[in-house]
């Protein structure tokens, strides 16, 4: 297989690009299917906040004389993300550097020492990690629920494993190797009835779908402000339906109540110690405007539209391997192609065509022994809200080119 039988773009960006979106100069040599990484390109919007944030003079909320820009931001992201997520008031929602440090203020602010813990077999390291360490410190017992052969979770399964002392119940709302979205709704009637603490991590989810966190019944509901939800990397934070359930992961500088010897019990800012990623905040404001003013729906649809059409193609392909149903309920899917590593189609993919994709793993290592991939795992392919027509039938067309190569190999 030679590199120049695979399909290579036009100079320029591919028609039907949304120009006024994002800057087409910083993607044009690029095809990018990772975004349930990290989503790219960002709206234009997000890159001028990043830009005005920090030509503008630095404060803190509530740190400085006067309420300038940077600091309003803050209140107002924290408004516009409660109103995207229904929460009831602003101050459920605190803001974190990201998803693991939100998971891990939630995993070791709770009182566990000595319960059991359910989670399942889809979650992410930053579930499993910091729940193995208490399990291995003999603070508790855990029990992590199968999965089926698309990363959906039964939650009659859940509901077996219950025991007496159940004190947290950890689920994934969306897979991020099949894009399977978990019915969390009917395991959170299962947390309440074993009084449990129902931890909800919605790092693909958030964006993607439409989330209530009220409909939901979740105690805390974690969210990644880079990924779908278009901010930059270092940002998200996390729904926390009572407040002071939890003890802080930090404590320290708050701007206010500075006489007080310990952390003062205000919220959020008791979760909140430390001078805040003011820039950072700033984009994920921009990025939560961006995907109130289209739509979540509209965002859904229109990404899923993408992938039923490069899932349709890669069906007809005999050697390339789709699992899960193929029809992700986000737009996320996990593929291989027969006789290939997948590291060497992420490799083929990137030099011949200048995709990007994800190998491997995914920092979610139990899921594969249910869904069918080998120990390498899988190729994962993830379009967001600005991948072209044009672009997904370049990447179906590389994919064509490996699958007939693979095909032909000893």
């Amino acid at each position: 297989m030679m590199l120049e039988e695979f399909p290579r773009r036009a100079n320029g960006y591919p028609s039907g690009c949304r120009c006024e979106e994002y800057l087409c100069d910083q993607v044009q040599l690029m095809i990018y299917l990772n975004n349930a990484a990290t989503s790219f390109p960002k709206p234009v919007s997000v890159l001028n906040a990043v830009e005005r944030a920090m030509r503008e003079a630095p404060s803190t909320s509530a740190r400085s004389g006067g309420e300038i820009s940077s600091s309003a931001i803050i209140v107002r992201c924290r408004e516009l993300l409660a109103k995207l997520f229904l929460a009831s008031h602003s101050d459920q929602i605190i803001l974190t550097s990201g998803a693991t440090e939100s998971l891990n203020l939630v995993i070791r602010g709770l009182p566990l020492q000595g319960t059991h813990v359910i989670t399942t077999a889809i979650e992410h390291n930053s579930v499993l990690r910091p729940l193995r360490r208490l399990e291995a410190s003999g603070a508790i017992v855990l029990s992590i629920v199968d999965c089926d052969g698309s990363g959906n979770i039964d939650p009659d399964l859940v509901r077996n494993a219950l025991r007496a002392n159940t004190s947290l119940i950890a689920v994934n709302h969306c897979s991020n190797v099949t894009g399977a979205v978990v019915d969390v709704e009917a395991i959170a009637e299962i947390a309440r009835e074993a009084n449990a603490f129902f931890l909800v991590d919605a790092s693909q989810s958030a964006g993607r779908v439409p989330i209530d966190v009220t409909a939901m019944g979740a105690d805390a509901v974690v969210f990644a402000g880079h990924k779908s939800l278009y901010g930059i990397s270092g940002t998200g934070g996390l729904y926390l339906k009572k407040p002071f359930s939890l003890e802080p992961l930090k404590v320290g500088g708050t701007g206010q109540w500075s006489e007080s010897p310990v952390q003062p019990k205000i919220m959020p800012m008791y979760y909140e110690a430390g001078t805040p990623n003011s820039v950072g905040i700033a984009a994920l404001f921009a990025g939560v405007e961006f995907v109130s003013s289209t739509g979540v729906e509209a965002i859904h649809a229109n990404e899923n539209t993408i992938v039923r059409h490069i899932v349709a193609a890669l069906s007809t392909m005999s050697n390339v391997v789709i699992y899960g149903n193929g029809l992700a309920d986000v737009s996320i899917f996990a593929m291989n192609v027969g006789g290939y590593d997948p590291d060497d189609v992420a490799f083929l993919l990137h030099e011949s065509s200048g995709i990007v994709t994800r190998s491997g793993l995914h920092c979610a290592p139990l899921i594969h022994r249910f869904i069918g991939t080998s120990s390498k795992g899988c190729l994962r392919i993830s379009p967001s809200f600005f991948t072209s027509r044009e672009q997904a039938d370049i990447f179906i067309d590389a994919v064509s080119v490996i699958s007939r190569s693979a095909g032909k190999r000893p």
